[in-house]
């Protein structure tokens, strides 16, 4: 009986994961195909997020909150955005 609810718990677990994953790898964004619609400078020199966006950087998987600014050469937790929006972005 045990054993039974186990095996049930676990086949939920990893089908809740696949689903997970899969959802998680088509909205990714590599930094080269960066979503600039999703961005827009702000008047000094930073940029604001104006819609939900999923990045991949070099790996790391990074989804800023709608609202969120960042500062002309800041970086949150290690990723210059400002920089990379201003690489892929340019000035619009």
């Amino acid at each position: 009986m045990i054993e039974t609810a186990w095996k049930t718990i676990w086949l939920t677990f990893a089908a809740t994961s696949l689903v997970l994953l899969t959802a998680g790898s088509s909205l990714a964004v590599e930094a080269g195909a960066m979503p600039c619609s999703a961005f827009s400078r702000t008047a000094h020199g930073g940029w604001r997020v104006l819609s939900p966006v999923m990045l991949d950087l070099n790996g790391r998987l990074y989804s800023p909150t709608v609202g969120t600014t960042f500062a002309a050469g800041s970086a949150t937790n290690g990723i210059e955005m400002s920089d990379i929006l201003d690489e892929q972005c340019g000035n619009q």
